[in-house]
């Protein structure tokens, strides 16, 4: 052991690493390996925000024409029974186009557990003009179908349903 010195680091008075021991001094290291692990943060959020199971392309939506326009005279009827099992929300679009005489246009949508016994689900305003009308509905079951009544003359409308998962 004789001529044998030992070496004092510079960064035991300094804090700062000797040069001439192998390690890289760059001045702001600290401050770039923070900006890094920040980035490397905000793209982990936004990936796990991209893949949530909540987007709103993976809802599906069906449109469903329960009546095509048309002339309706004064009777009572329904439209064709539609499976609605898929979806739980939905919305329904009366379009009255023409009215002939006095008349009035009386809509309720009625749901099925089987498809054989109908329920009254949601009872629409009486209509008595031309016109739009919309109405939300929910918990509507397995089947759907519109009952309809004319009173007075004719109506001209269409019902459309548009119905989301």
């Amino acid at each position: 052991m004789t001529g044998h010195i030992p070496r004092i680091r510079k960064t035991a008075c300094t804090g700062r690493p000797d040069p001439g021991d192998g390690a890289l001094a760059v001045p702001g290291t600290n401050l770039l390996v923070w900006a890094v692990l920040a980035l490397l943060a905000a793209i982990m959020i936004a990936d796990l925000v991209a893949s949530s199971p909540a987007r709103a392309e993976d809802r599906k939506t069906r449109a469903i024409t329960f009546l095509s326009s048309g002339i309706k005279t004064a009777a009572t009827a329904q439209s064709t029974a539609f499976d609605v099992s898929a979806y739980a929300e939905g919305q329904i679009f009366i379009d009255a186009t023409a009215e002939a005489g006095t008349s009035t246009l009386d809509v309720t949508i009625q749901t099925s557990p089987d498809n054989v016994t109908w329920y009254t689900h949601t009872t629409v305003g009486q209509i008595s003009a031309t016109g739009q009308t919309r109405q939300a509905i929910t918990n509507f079951g397995n089947y759907l179908r519109i009952n309809y009544v004319v009173g007075g003359t004719s109506f001209t409308f269409s019902i459309v349903g548009v119905f989301k998962n």
